[in-house]
């Protein structure tokens, strides 16, 4: 369960960091036209993306953690 734990951890704890970190620069890289990501609800959506990829890392290891105990 811990290897499954550390996978999780790289993959989407380096996509939570980006997107949390550097969400213009992740906008900037996107597909999107350039009047898209001068919106704000754009930045939002990252943000809010990148803190549901940080529960998942949290979650993960949670479990992973309590697993140690069954």
């Amino acid at each position: 369960m811990f290897i499954m734990a550390i996978l999780v951890t790289l993959i989407f704890g380096s996509f939570s960091y980006m997107l949390l970190k550097f969400p213009d620069d992740f906008l900037k890289m996107s597909s999107f036209s350039e009047k898209f990501i001068k919106k704000s609800f754009f930045k939002k959506y990252v943000k809010f993306i990148g803190w549901w990829f940080l529960i998942l890392v949290i979650g993960v290891w949670i479990i992973a953690i309590l697993s140690l105990f069954e």
